[in-house]
């Protein structure tokens, strides 16, 4: 079987690409599959072109191609499905969660791999309103305010009905960083909950900058997703206050099926067990596990646990866990601990769906690249 892997690029994470590629390659060889394919390659950049995405995908497919992944949005699978449809081959794309998908009917021949970035910021609300917290402040940065996330915290607490008492967003160019107007904000509203989405070296910024605020500082704060990233999160200084989080896979995580994962990939290079890796190693296992077919009702137990492919959506269910990001005595650097499943999701999976189908009818604006995809 052919396979193509369409890789993006970024700053904030120089080596995505590589993990992905990594990640399938790695458990393909564990499974015994590594010389029953042969793999092939192409850039698409930070993901934001739909129509760059659809030229690569159509030559590729005239090449022989069975099966293209591709670290995209919903909205480019969508832009690019029709290729597959007429062409009765198979798109399985690594999602972050981060977009929402523009379409009510699933995608023929297109299967999304998700690491549900909505959904974990739906259920940090939950955990922060069953901590006893009603009113929240949200504060991401300004590339984070162009995703879902904030739109997932704001209807979460709708739903909850508790309260949004002030937004804040942060400003593009990173010399302007300013958490002043927040403190501001929370110096005379002492009883505030933070809510915060930030990747990368955004993430580094906020908690540094709050370590220095008294209010920032003594507030509880609860983040999301990509806030909490492992790769970024043992390079950020431990900010002297511990905070909560939902978050798709720990490397914590025990089970037999993370364990091999971490032992086979950081035994390639520090680091590489990632949630990049993740979506390459169980993109090898739903394709192994289906003859390159159909996705449909397929359970793979995956490092972060059992991972099915729902069929009336396309998209993958697995599980997502709290955390608490507390002090790394070895480095004094951030770490994921207290790992722990997540409750009776089917819930927020439905809220969140209901949510996504209100904004299709809405006039809305985001960025075009996919989560994490930056080129400056």
């Amino acid at each position: 079987m052919k396979i193509a892997l369409l890789l993006p690029r970024s700053v904030i994470y120089p080596s995505m690409s590589f993990d992905i590629m990594d990640g399938f390659k790695y458990s393909l060889k564990k499974m015994g599959q590594d010389d029953k394919h042969e793999i092939v390659t192409a850039s698409i950049g930070v993901g934001a072109n739909n129509k760059d995405i659809y030229s690569c995908s159509e030559q590729l497919l005239l090449n022989g191609v069975d099966i293209i992944i591709a670290y995209i949005n919903p909205e480019a699978a969508s832009y690019i499905h029709p290729l597959f449809e007429s062409s009765s081959k198979l798109l399985i794309v690594l999602d972050s969660g981060y977009h929402f998908q523009n379409s009510e009917k699933k995608l023929s021949n297109v299967y999304f791999i998700s690491l549900q970035g909505s959904l974990c910021s739906r259920a940090i609300v939950n955990k922060a309103i069953e901590d006893g917290q009603n009113n929240f402040a949200i504060t991401c940065s300004f590339y984070d305010a162009g995703y879902r996330p904030s739109y997932s915290f704001a209807t979460a607490i709708e739903d909850k009905g508790a309260k949004i008492t002030y937004n804040h967003v942060t400003a593009l160019q990173r010399s302007d960083f300013n958490l002043g107007p927040l403190e501001e904000f929370l110096e005379n509203n002492n009883n505030t909950t933070i809510l915060a989405s930030f990747c990368g070296d955004m993430a580094e910024d906020f908690f540094r900058e709050s370590a220095k605020l008294k209010n920032l500082a003594s507030s509880k704060t609860y983040g999301s997703g990509f806030t909490a990233e492992e790769i970024w999160l043992s390079k950020i200084p431990y900010p002297q206050y511990e905070w909560s989080c939902a978050v798709p896979w720990s490397t914590n995580i025990i089970s037999k099926e993370n364990d091999v994962f971490n032992t086979t990939l950081n035994g390639i290079k520090m680091h590489k067990a990632n949630v990049f890796s993740l979506l390459g190693w169980e993109a090898a296992l739903f394709i192994v596990n289906s003859n390159g077919l159909s996705l449909d009702n397929i359970t793979i137990d995956s490092p972060r646990g059992r991972v099915y492919m729902n069929p009336d959506t396309g998209f993958s269910e697995a599980p997502i866990y709290y955390a608490t990001v507390a002090k790394n005595e070895e480095t004094e650097n951030c770490i994921l601990t207290d790992i722990k499943e997540v409750p009776n999701l089917e819930e927020e999976r439905n809220r969140l769906y209901h949510h996504i189908l209100a904004l299709q009818n809405t006039t809305t604006n985001s960025w075009f690249n996919s989560y994490a995809c930056l080129d400056s």
